[in-house]
């Protein structure tokens, strides 16, 4: 199975969002002080002559419907806050903050604090606060697995560095030393294909 049968559009469909990005692109003309050009895991602006602010956004994807399946909620909270502060280092910055997102089918539901259970565990192992976010309850257009229970959950992290210490992969040459890093697993990329792959073969509580 592709991506493409699993219901990601690929590269062919994204004109749309090419002609998107030509209206964002503007608003960077006359702003020499961004440092850093669109698509880049996280996006530089130079706000003094010795300092930098770092940002990005990300959200945890279809990983929360698996949360809905098993009823665990508090691990895509650490999710959340790790595909941010990752996209932030890899910039050469040093994450600091976060605001979070969150849009619910029912603001009621129990797993409301689960998730902030595991955003604040999240932040801890980063090292960040979360001084704010936004909660909205959007019935009509939230859906998820479990009636009630469907909910979307985004972070906008920052973090600080040194103008001249940026790391973009400029300057890459023959002799440089590459390090890989093992992964723990998914994280939280991929669950689109993978969640086709695996249900439909076996269940969620399959062992």
């Amino acid at each position: 199975m592709s991506y493409e049968e699993s219901g990601v559009v690929g590269l062919e469909g994204l004109s749309s969002f090419e002609r998107f990005l030509v209206w964002i692109k503007k608003s960077l003309k006359g702003h020499p002080e961004v440092k850093t050009e669109i698509g880049l895991y996280a996006t530089v602006v130079k706000i003094a002559p010795k300092l930098a602010i770092a940002l990005s956004t990300d959200g945890v994807g279809t990983k929360l419907l698996v949360a809905e399946l098993i009823g665990k909620y508090d691990t895509v909270g650490i999710d959340c806050v790790a595909m941010n502060v990752n996209d932030i280092i890899c910039v050469g910055a040093k994450p600091i903050a976060m605001l979070d997102y969150i849009a619910v089918q029912d603001v009621s539901k129990e797993f409301m604090e689960d998730l902030g259970k595991g955003l604040y565990a999240g932040a801890k192992e980063a090292g960040i606060s979360i001084p704010g976010g936004e909660l909205a309850q959007l019935r009509e257009m939230i859906k998820g697995i479990k009636e009630g229970y469907g909910f979307d959950l985004v972070g906008c992290a920052v973090g600080v560095m040194e103008p001249n210490k940026l790391i973009v992969g400029e300057g890459i040459k023959e002799g440089d030393l590459v390090i890989g890093l093992g992964s723990s697993g998914l994280h939280s990329n991929g669950y689109t294909l993978a969640r086709r792959v695996l249900l439909s073969k076996w269940k969620v509580d399959d062992y």
